[in-house]
């Protein structure tokens, strides 16, 4: 775990190496499967392993690639997978919905309902609404800490606009933590552009799985956690680069 600081490292991991290895520099777990899509909810084989980790862990709850809206039987499937979540104890949930440019609130009342307590995060739907201040309204009116976002663009360096704008409205109501395309490369500007505390990245890249039989569609790559961009991160957002020193 890091020093204590003002900055905070949230490293998404979908197995139970990564997540290993993520535990020594992350400030905080963002738990899924099927990174390559944007992240789905683990299993809970994944979610045991997590609480015995010891380390501060928040669930993604996505049960399908695609968009963000949720029909009757996936919110009720959300929310079962919520309910897990507090059984193992672990810290908070990732969720998400969106219907006609709108946050779907109906559905994220059921969800915030069946987390009882857990810390909530706003997963990037945000970026696919209309109006993201109006929305950022609506998650601190249900109870959200944080929300996630790349500032309404495909990377967060492309949308530092929309996360300056998103931080100036948020004030000191609510965190709002920038991903999407996070590296060591670029974390510099985002700090410098951004004002922003609080950051999600994969430390990941993709690798050959040596897949002997490709044509059968069960995955020509996975993620492989890199731990030496991890450190790098972690000396920019806790070391003396913060303070424009090389760490």
């Amino acid at each position: 775990m890091p020093p204590d600081s003002c900055h905070t490292l949230e490293i998404c991991v979908d197995s139970p190496t990564n997540l290993s290895a993520a535990a020594s520099v992350a400030d905080r777990i963002e738990l899924c499967a099927g990174l390559e899509i944007g992240g789905l909810t683990p299993d809970y084989g994944l979610m045991e392993f997590a609480a015995q980790n010891g380390i501060e862990t928040h669930v993604l709850i996505r049960g399908r690639g695609g968009d963000f809206t949720m029909e009757g039987p996936e919110i009720a499937t959300a929310s079962a997978n919520v309910r897990e979540v507090r059984k193992f104890g672990l810290k908070g949930i990732v969720i998400g919905a969106e219907r006609n440019g709108q946050l779907d609130l109906r559905a994220l009342e059921q969800l915030v309902r069946a987390a009882d307590g857990l810390d909530l995060t706003l997963h990037r739907v945000i970026d696919v609404v209309d109006d993201p201040v109006a929305a950022l309204s609506d998650a601190i009116e249900l109870g959200f800490t944080r929300v996630l976002t790349s500032g309404g663009r495909p990377s967060a360096l492309e949308g530092v606009q929309g996360l300056r704008r998103l931080h100036d409205a948020a004030g000191n109501t609510i965190e709002i933590m920038a991903g999407g395309g996070i590296t060591s490369a670029n974390l510099p500007e985002l700090l410098a552009q951004t004002g922003l505390t609080s950051f999600h990245a994969s430390c990941s890249a993709k690798t050959p799985t040596g897949n002997l039989r490709p044509g059968f569609g069960f995955g020509r790559s996975q993620r492989k956690f890199d731990l030496p961009e991890a450190k790098k991160i972690t000396a920019l957002l806790h070391g003396d680069a913060v303070n424009g020193r090389q760490a």
